[in-house]
């Protein structure tokens, strides 16, 4: 008997492609609603008094951020205590002049260690955030609204934009709506900061990123003169930027100071611009001077005016346009890299000799993602620094400042400032939280059955998410499987704690096998090329697999071992595959072709040949389809 056999060729191994997600960088805009009380607390001798967690709330949307409690006076037999996150700060006498409460602290604790009875004047302010992530790509305008009455009784409004110092982008302007410059925030490259309701619009282009680590410097000062009605420029190549360091920006003060006659107004101003101006303070002041008699009349009015900014960029101009002079000083800021290594829970930063030379102070800056928090920071003399916000120590001959950001994301410490100096290894304690990445199907729904690979962190998956234990703030690379087929590779630019879910296509595959008369096959073995997905039809000649990847595969049909074929299945939505044999009836279980029926015609009875098939155990057709 001939064997025949039906072959298409062309069917090649199934290379699924998977679903590339990319969290981009992204800016970071908080609308903050904070409510200042002042109060006045007694507290019995060895007594103390509890300050609670606000329940009250600015309007909806916002969560409450903690509170800061400053003391107006000092109080050295106070010790201040709480159930959560604390950060203190400390005046010139030691004595603890602010307290940070963080989110999580319900109550705060202030014990009175003296004998007799305190009385601690008070300064509090409640903070709430209501935060919203925004996608950066490109050059890119981002609307700002401060709100102005629309909160609830006694709440101020302001508005922070921050992007990661990792990201490629930069604040490029702060505006009006109608293109006039905003001057009533803060900023720097990365941070803007609104304290001034109304709306704006804040400019982001790209620009250059800069490590989480870094040392930054001052060099020596400068001094200028601005004639009347003159301007003084300043760039980058005029400055002496020390080898292996790039330039910042610089600290500029401007002043002068005039007597004219009352009744003669003085017109003209200072006006400092540069690619990126933060004006620290700005001062008009007129006194007018008399005797205490009527011996000098009030006839002369003294003006005095400053500027202080630091402007971020490679220059800056100064014009006046005051009818005097006006007196220059500016010191260039220089930065670089930070030789850190970074470890699951602390960052090494290694400060040499080098790096504290030819500057007037020099402190190492650390700036993490929202996974980070810095708990404390050891020195190389082995001096521990924790729970401690805008301190100044006492250091040699003079002062060191150091501060842990309340929400410990930020840290800075000096490092040498005039002849005094500490080199060698700091220790930063850092606590990072895992990055939990969302995955869910198209309808919302967790999805089980997971496993994730980073190319830079530890990972693993739980049914609906996958966590990456990062643990230095960079990119990384994370590929997710589902039901061990590559389901998504995704991108990851921000550290952020709430990331973008990441959604599978999962649905439901019916696949009927029908004969050459449309008749259902049952017993047929059914698989999916490439995803884990098998078994055999019912009466009606059809299979179901549920929670099936989307997309592109071949269906396998086997029939009694002797009746093969493939067709091409596409997943991109619940389907159904009708998947047609050339059986036209199935004897003993044995499938009886198309091709067996020729040879029946040719003199042999269905039951001899069913006889003759059995006896050969041998293939009448193998039959694929593309």
């Amino acid at each position: 008997m001939t064997k025949i056999f039906l072959i298409t060729l062309g069917l090649a191994a199934l290379i699924l492609a998977a679903t590339t997600v990319v969290i981009p960088p992204t800016a970071k805009l908080e609308q903050i609603a904070y409510k200042v009380e002042e109060t006045t607390i007694k507290i019995q001798g060895t007594g103390f008094t509890t300050i609670a967690k606000p329940y009250v709330t600015p309007g909806e949307g916002y969560v409450y951020a903690g509170m800061k409690i400053e003391f107006l006076g000092a109080y050295p037999s106070i010790q201040v205590a709480a159930d959560g996150q604390l950060s203190k700060t400390f005046d010139q006498n030691g004595f603890v002049s602010a307290v940070y409460v963080g989110p999580d602290a319900s109550k705060v604790t202030l014990v009175n260690t003296a004998k007799e009875q305190v009385e601690v004047k008070l300064r509090i302010t409640y903070s709430y955030v209501k935060a919203t992530y925004i996608p950066l790509s490109g050059d890119m305008v981002i609307e700002v609204n401060v709100p102005d009455g629309k909160l609830a009784q006694g709440f101020n409004a302001m508005a922070r934009l921050t992007i990661e110092p990792y990201a490629p982008y930069v604040i490029k302007a702060v505006e009006r709506p109608d293109g006039t410059p905003a001057t009533v925030y803060r900023v720097e490259p990365k941070v803007v900061e609104i304290n001034t309701p109304g709306k704006y619009k804040v400019s982001i282009t790209q620009g250059d990123s800069m490590p989480a680590a870094i040392l930054v410097k001052s060099l020596s000062k400068q001094t200028a003169t601005v004639s009347a009605n003159g301007e003084f420029a300043v760039s980058g190549a005029e400055i002496g930027v020390p080898q292996g360091w790039k330039l910042l920006g610089y600290a500029v003060f401007a002043y002068t100071a005039d007597a004219n006659i009352i009744g003669k107004e003085v017109a003209g101003d200072i006006n400092i611009a540069g690619g990126l101006v933060d004006v620290i303070t700005d001062v008009n002041q007129n006194i007018i001077v008399k005797s205490v008699s009527y011996l000098v009349p009030p006839v002369w009015n003294f003006n005095i005016r400053y500027k202080i900014a630091l402007v971020y960029g490679e220059q800056f101009k100064i014009s006046n346009s005051l009818p005097s002079a006006v007196n220059v000083i500016y010191i260039p800021i220089v930065y670089k890299e930070a030789q850190v290594k970074w470890l699951t829970d602390r960052a090494l930063v290694n400060v040499t000799e080098a790096d504290v030379a030819d500057g007037q102070w020099t402190a190492v800056v650390m700036q993490l993602p929202e996974l980070a928090r810095i708990v404390a920071i050891r020195t190389p003399g082995n001096a521990m620094i924790s729970n401690a916000t805008d301190v100044r120590l006492v250091w040699g001959s003079g002062l060191r400042a150091a501060s842990i950001s309340p929400d410990g994301r930020q840290a800075y410490l000096v490092v040498q400032i005039g002849d005094t100096k500490e080199t060698g290894v700091y220790t930063f304690l850092i606590n990072w939280s895992p990055m939990r990445i969302p995955v869910v199907d198209t309808k919302g729904r967790p999805v089980g059955s997971l496993s994730a690979v980073a190319d830079k962190f530890e990972a693993s998956a739980a049914v609906g998410y996958v966590e990456v234990k990062v643990y230095k703030p960079e990119p990384f690379t994370l590929d997710i499987s589902y039901k061990g087929v590559k389901a998504a590779q995704v991108i990851v630019n921000s550290l952020v704690a709430s990331p973008q879910p990441v959604t599978l296509g999962i649905y439901n595959v019916k696949i009927v096998v029908v004969g050459a008369l449309n008749q259902p096959i049952s017993e047929a073995s059914v698989s999916i090329d490439g995803f884990p997905a098998s078994g055999k039809t019912d009466g009606s000649g059809a299979v179901v697999f549920k929670d099936v990847l989307a997309g592109s595969y071949k269906v396998n049909i086997d029939v009694g071992g002797r009746v093969k074929t493939s067709a091409d299945l596409e997943v991109n939505g619940d389907v159904e595959k009708i998947v047609k044999t050339p059986i036209v009836a199935i004897v003993g279980g044995v499938p009886i072709t198309t091709l067996d029926a020729i040879a029946t015609a040719g003199g042999l009875s269905a039951a001899g040949l069913y006889f003759a098939l059995t006896r050969r155990r041998q293939p009448v057709a193998e039959v694929e389809q593309i």
